[in-house]
């Protein structure tokens, strides 16, 4: 079925974006094809995560995936399976799409100062969202591109005040 190759690439997305597994979770919380869901999520992280399962009174929610601090949940709507939250940001990342995800700590200007470099290389912009702890503390910047993003344009958004962590949307096959 679609919709768990979706999966799969969506794991396999999460998979290349964090680098430590050791205290990973998976929680279903789709009620509906539970073990074929988890199988499919699993082939996609390709590692030993800890399952759970949830009472499966979810919708469109799909699963959690937690690693190294930062949980990413799974959802669906009538059209795709999409990662609809990364730390609790709204977004809508589909497999197969390009972006970043640039983790700072609040300033005036951040959603100026990424907009400029990403224009300034030529790169469009399909949506953004951002989303903070408070003001002046964590914040995360997540901009969906029509194009991948190259290594040296990954290198300026680093130099940018205040910006603790940049990581490409990886390319998933």
């Amino acid at each position: 079925m679609e919709e768990f190759s979706q999966l799969t690439s969506l794991a396999k997305m999460i998979r290349l974006l964090e680098p430590d597994w050791t205290e990973a979770s998976l929680n279903i919380l789709a009620h509906e094809r539970q073990s074929e869901m988890t199988a499919a999520l699993l082939a996609g992280l390709g590692t030993d995560v800890r399952v759970q399962s949830s009472s499966g009174e979810y919708s469109n929610q799909l699963a959690i995936v937690k690693v190294a601090g930062n949980r990413y949940l799974l959802a669906r709507d009538y059209r795709d399976v999409y990662i609809g939250e990364v730390n609790y940001c709204t977004c809508r990342i589909t497999a197969g799409a390009h972006g970043v995800l640039v983790y700072h700590i609040d300033y005036p200007g951040v959603i100026y100062d990424v907009s400029r470099i990403l224009a300034e290389n030529q790169l469009n912009i399909s949506k953004l969202n951002v989303s903070r702890e408070q003001k002046g503390k964590n914040a995360l910047l997540i901009s969906l591109t029509d194009e991948q993003i190259d290594p040296q344009v990954i290198a300026a958004l680093n130099h940018l005040p205040n910006v603790t962590r940049v990581l490409p949307l990886p390319t998933v096959v």
